[in-house]
């Protein structure tokens, strides 16, 4: 196991990946609720005072959380605002094979996944985008570090790339190459 799991705390399964992939490579960094909030975190109003740099708003229909799909907010603009040797490559793919291929490619370096929760978790209450670390696949079967339930779950890919599918494009799903 490539992580060592690092529980998020609400809406910050993006500061939480990026944390443990700096950990992993021991790169100095302030946790994931200011990684988070570098990254646009957006909460809802009750969350204001355990937030206070976080914004307030509405939600977003990618749900609460951080806005990297928003160049201001990108992984890349963060990496570069903090001096870290590290750059982002986003990649949309929704074949299965095709998504194999890729994570057995890059298995190497950093990726994280955005996908749809309902479709991870099998639970129609998990209406929202979420973050995961890829960690490994072994024949069809993908392992994934998930901040939100702090443990590694083991899911097929087809049912992965599914749940990207789902989340869809628009809302950012898909694979974020990190290296």
């Amino acid at each position: 196991m490539k992580y060592k799991i690092i529980k998020q705390k609400p809406y910050c399964c993006v500061g939480a990946c990026l944390e443990m992939i700096l950990n992993r490579r021991k790169i100095t960094n302030n946790g994931q609720v200011e990684i988070a909030c570098e990254l646009g975190l957006i909460v809802p109003p009750s969350y204001k005072e355990i937030y206070p740099n976080a914004l307030i708003g509405d939600k977003p229909n990618a749900g609460y959380g951080t806005q990297i799909q928003k160049e201001e907010y990108s992984l890349n603009n963060y990496f570069k605002n903090n001096n870290f040797p590290l750059v982002m490559e986003y990649f949309f793919i929704t074949s299965v094979s095709k998504a194999k291929r890729f994570l057995l490619d890059n298995s190497c370096d950093d990726i994280i996944i955005c996908l749809y929760g309902e479709i991870l978790y099998d639970d129609k209450e998990s209406t929202w985008g979420h973050m995961v670390l890829f960690d490994n696949i072994l024949n069809d079967i993908v392992t994934i570090v998930d901040s939100h339930k702090n443990r590694y779950i083991r899911i097929p890919i087809n049912k992965l790339v599914l749940a990207i599918k789902v989340h869809g494009k628009e809302n950012g799903a898909g694979f974020y190459l990190i290296k």
